[in-house]
């Protein structure tokens, strides 16, 4: 388990004064990142072996969100681990220790080589240490989309605000990008990645509400889908 704490400043907020769904992305990912790299065993076989981890799904259920100068706690931990994937949960708390915004996140083993995914060794798995799984409701790691629903609303260019060091737009971006085709006040988002976008690409936005849920495909000119994202407002 890898923790850090923090104070919610003006940059993470929203119009409101509470934290924005991106920075909830933003602390978790950088949370986990920190793990990883405090992980000398796995950062020694990731450099050897030219690997590193793409993200698949993140799914974030959000309970209460934090206010400007309140201080917070993000813990991340890997509850499983099989040889292609990886599967992890970070929890955001108050400073009472009461649960904000709880995830699981599912990681992928990538070749940076040639930037496909690839199965690590069991005995590699068998050495790791996991802790225990949070408790909360894990949908699918697939999200459902219908076609025939979705209607394009949008489209435009990456920018370079963006770009992360991988040089394609870093996962809490997309949020950013999402966020204007929702209403507020949603309680849960799940973000499938498919393949990363670069700067200078077109994401052509293609929407649908289903029930409780806004439903968003980002796609290339050509039907590729960059990344699929769901806002529920129930839990």
């Amino acid at each position: 388990m890898y923790e850090m704490k923090t104070v919610v400043g003006t940059s993470q907020i929203d119009k409101d004064g509470l934290l924005k769904a991106s920075s909830i992305f933003d602390l978790m990912q950088d949370c986990s990142f920190f793990q990883l790299d405090s992980d000398i065993e796995l950062t020694k076989y990731f450099n050897e072996n030219n690997i590193s981890m793409f993200l698949v799904l993140r799914q974030v259920d959000i309970y209460k969100l934090p206010k400007y100068s309140d201080k917070i706690t993000v813990r991340t931990y890997v509850y499983e681990c099989n040889e292609a994937y990886g599967y992890r949960n970070t929890v955001i708390y108050d400073e009472n220790d009461n649960e904000l915004a709880i995830c699981y996140a599912i990681g992928g083993f990538v070749d940076l080589s040639s930037g496909v995914l690839i199965r690590v060794p069991s005995s590699f798995i068998e050495n790791y240490k996991f802790d225990k799984k949070q408790d909360m409701n894990y949908l699918p790691r697939k999200i459902k989309t219908d076609n025939n629903l979705l209607k394009e609303i949008d489209r435009f260019k990456v920018k370079k605000y963006c770009i992360d060091d991988n040089n394609h737009v870093n996962n809490a971006r997309y949020i950013d990008m999402a966020i204007d085709y929702a209403d507020d006040n949603f309680k849960r988002i799940r973000i499938e990645y498919r393949v990363p976008a670069a700067l200078g690409d077109t994401i052509v936005v293609k929407k649908a509400v289903i029930d409780d849920k806004v439903l968003l495909k980002f796609d290339n000119e050509d039907n590729k889908t960059y990344a699929i994202i769901e806002f529920s407002y129930s839990l």
